[in-house]
């Protein structure tokens, strides 16, 4: 009995080991498919495919890449400027023509001339920066301007060009004001004091 049993366990045992022998070699020979996979050679082929076009993506994104070198600011470029808080919120963001000490200037020339922005885009017609309000207001507080808002001459604080927070607007309309004027007030005029601000907007209301 012992030894029939014996003989029963050598032929299963000899029967698994020519199925595994049998499906192995079939599965290699592509003959043997699982649901829902494909030869395993086509497999190859499209990882292949795929490593290709990732390849080529990768090469694409970085030929896309957006150059600034050799590029200089036009005179008819735009001024985008965004000033935000120590934590990041944005509290002013402003369109404004370039102004003429930047005209024709690279990206390396105006981070040389405005170390206290941070680029965060470079084109010769538009120029977008983040400023930190802080340091700005350290920097220019104590100043003041005159420039232009909402059609009218307006009284800023900070530095023309650089920084700037809106004190008042004055009910001088800058449509009446002779071009040079104008002129003027879009690049921004300095002045010292209640004195020297009540003497512009006299001659200014002259005009």
């Amino acid at each position: 009995m012992a030894a029939r049993h014996k003989w029963m366990l050598l032929a299963v045992a000899v029967l698994s080991f020519c199925l595994g022998f049998v499906f192995t070699y079939s599965f290699w020979m592509g003959e043997v498919r699982f649901p829902g996979t494909d030869n395993p050679a086509g497999q190859a082929e499209t990882y292949q495919e795929n490593s290709r076009t990732a390849k080529m993506q990768a090469s694409s994104t970085s030929e896309e890449k957006p150059e600034a070198e050799g590029l200089r600011l036009l005179s008819e470029a735009d001024l985008v400027r965004t000033v935000i808080s120590d934590s990041g919120e944005v509290l002013e963001t402003s369109t404004e023509p370039l102004p003429r000490d930047l005209v024709g200037k690279t990206l390396d020339e105006v981070r040389s001339v405005h170390p206290e922005w941070r680029v965060v885009a470079f084109a010769p017609s538009r120029l977008t920066v983040k400023i930190p309000e802080t340091h700005l207001e350290e920097l220019y507080g104590h100043f003041s301007f005159l420039g232009i808002q909402d059609g009218k001459v307006a009284v800023f604080r900070g530095k023309p060009g650089v920084y700037r927070r809106l004190v008042g607007v004055t009910g001088i309309a800058v449509s009446s004001l002779p071009e040079f004027e104008i002129r003027n007030l879009e690049q921004g005029i300095p002045f010292a004091g209640a004195e020297e601000l009540s003497m512009l907007l006299e001659s200014l209301r002259e005009d």
